[in-house]
């Protein structure tokens, strides 16, 4: 799930994160700030960065494990008008890597959803 919690401006807003737990894993909880930064000039990429924030009001909770993104976003650039190339980056501690690695062995659905959340988002 994801909670819209803060617009700290047009450009940023502050969201708390849950996912389902993994196979032995408690569920997880993220609180984010996603920064979205449309291009300058025509040449640069549209960015959606993502970071985990401390928010007072949303403190850990027993029935999730705290998680931190220390870096993570994706950026848009345009090949055409019609088309676009898309780089995903993230940065993980080793809290997330049972995540990451259940992707790299197709075991999630969560890279293709990200980015079809993604889509939708831009549309």
């Amino acid at each position: 799930s994801c909670k819209l919690l803060q617009a700290v401006s047009e450009e940023e807003k502050i969201y708390h994160v849950t996912s389902a737990p993994m196979t032995g894993h408690q569920p997880r909880d993220f609180v984010v700030l996603v920064s979205q930064r449309q291009p300058c000039r025509p040449q640069e990429p549209y960015t959606v960065a993502v970071r985990s924030v401390t928010l007072r009001a949303v403190p850990p909770s027993p029935e999730f494990c705290r998680s931190e993104i220390l870096c993570a976003g994706f950026q848009i650039h345009s090949s055409s008008s019609s088309s676009c190339t898309v780089c995903y980056f993230h940065q993980v501690t080793s809290g997330v890597m049972p995540y990451l690695a259940a992707n790299l062995t197709g075991s999630s659905k969560s890279i293709e959803d990200t980015a079809l959340e993604c889509i939708k988002f831009l549309e």
